[in-house]
């Protein structure tokens, strides 16, 4: 996070402390090399249920971390939200539960916008499916839009870090069927020069390419290898 982790963390939580839906905890898995984000979370632990998990040994990318808090999460429904990024709207937790309200949903996609200030929130985006996900064309946004029900079992691809949010929605849909959408703006994603998606390398690009085609090529059409090479290409 360019040293603005627990900076980003605050401004995070002090929007969770204002959510209607009050019947949630945080978990934050720690990779932090100083103590700033447990200092915030021991602030925060007298208003709000935060269960702090240190994973500094775990592998150090954003899939295996995010997997981390996902597996010590005690609640019904995992709602994933990176570190920089926040809930923009004081009932977006409210409107997230309730989109669960029937059991046959099993995950769900909310509307984004980006933040560049930590105030305005603008360009907003619903998310929708395209059946060349997984291969970097990313209709959906951040990985901090989607809820998914504990008892699927579905983790992100630790083989993976730029392509993890579309490889995951697809592997969703594949297994799962359609997502509920809730149109409504209620995740801001923050835009920094710390943002996982400002320093991949081309290499990883490729490599994370090359891995979600052999995973998904024996359902692939000449539509999915062009959308694959075309993205490679970019890579190079």
């Amino acid at each position: 996070m360019g040293g603005k982790g627990a900076e980003f963390l605050a401004a995070s939580f002090d929007r969770l402390q204002n959510q209607s839906f009050t019947d949630f905890e945080v978990v934050v898995s720690d990779q932090s090399d100083s103590d700033g984000v447990a200092q915030v979370c021991a602030r925060y632990g007298q208003d709000l249920t935060i269960r702090r998990v240190d994973f500094r040994d775990g592998p150090r990318q954003s899939s295996a971390n995010a997997n981390n808090a996902m597996r010590h999460a005690s609640g019904r429904i995992l709602k994933i939200l990176f570190q920089d990024d926040f809930l923009c709207r004081d009932d977006a937790l409210e409107q997230i539960a309730g989109g669960f309200d029937d059991p046959a949903r099993r995950w769900l996609l909310c509307g984004s916008g980006v933040c560049r200030d930590g105030v305005k929130v603008e360009k907003p985006m619903v998310p929708r499916l395209n059946a060349r996900l997984r291969f970097g064309r990313n209709t959906v946004s951040s990985p901090s839009v989607l809820a998914i029900r504990a008892e699927v079992g579905l983790h992100f691809d630790e083989n993976l870090i730029w392509l993890m949010d579309v490889e995951f929605y697809d592997r969703c849909a594949q297994q799962l069927g359609a997502p509920v959408i809730l149109p409504e703006m209620l995740v801001a994603n923050r835009l920094h020069e710390g943002q996982v998606s400002a320093i991949v390398t081309k290499s990883r690009r490729r490599a994370e390419l090359r891995h979600v085609w052999r995973k998904t090529k024996a359902r692939a059409g000449w539509r999915d290898f062009r959308a694959f090479a075309y993205q490679f290409l970019k890579a190079l």
